[in-house]
């Protein structure tokens, strides 16, 4: 075939063979451009976009942290005030909870079905500065990227 098409090549005229030697140059410059650079570059773009969402993401999950941190611990209340503390905060933060029957004094045991992991966190760091820590915890993947949670908190001894 390579034979077919040099044969050819030289039984045109010289312009002929000009004409097909810049068809054939401006054939190989359009695939180079259209088909190497232009993607490469656009997969660079697409790149320096996803490192910007990253370390933005990054910086509000530290933010967030740094102000959990920095929060005083609230007045210490009774053992019997754990289930209304932990009830109160998950309503500020737009968990539902489903509370389980029974359970010791200074402890409650609850289930959310869907949760954020950096907001579950959030929220269980605030209320660990509260003087409320978790006992258990199991965690379940979900659909898109949520959470389910079924976990036992208790008051720790100031």
């Amino acid at each position: 075939m390579i034979a077919a098409v040099r044969n050819w090549f030289t039984s045109l005229s010289r312009r002929e063979q000009w004409l097909v030697a810049i068809a054939g140059g401006l054939t190989a410059w359009i695939v180079v451009i259209f088909g190497i650079v232009l993607p490469a570059l656009s997969a660079i773009d697409a790149t320096k976009l996803e490192l910007d969402e990253a370390v933005q993401r990054r910086g509000r999950i530290e933010a967030t942290v740094e102000s959990i941190s920095n929060q005083k611990p609230s007045s210490q209340t009774s053992n019997t005030d754990i289930d209304l503390i932990v009830t109160q905060s998950a309503a500020e933060q737009g968990f539902d909870l489903i509370k389980s029957a029974g359970g010791n004094t200074g402890q409650v045991s609850f289930r959310i079905d869907q949760a954020r992991a950096p907001a579950l966190l959030a929220w269980l760091s605030g209320l660990e500065a509260q003087g409320i820590d978790v006992r258990t915890m199991a965690l379940r993947g979900g659909a898109s990227g949520s959470l389910t949670v079924d976990a036992q908190l208790q008051r720790v001894a100031p």
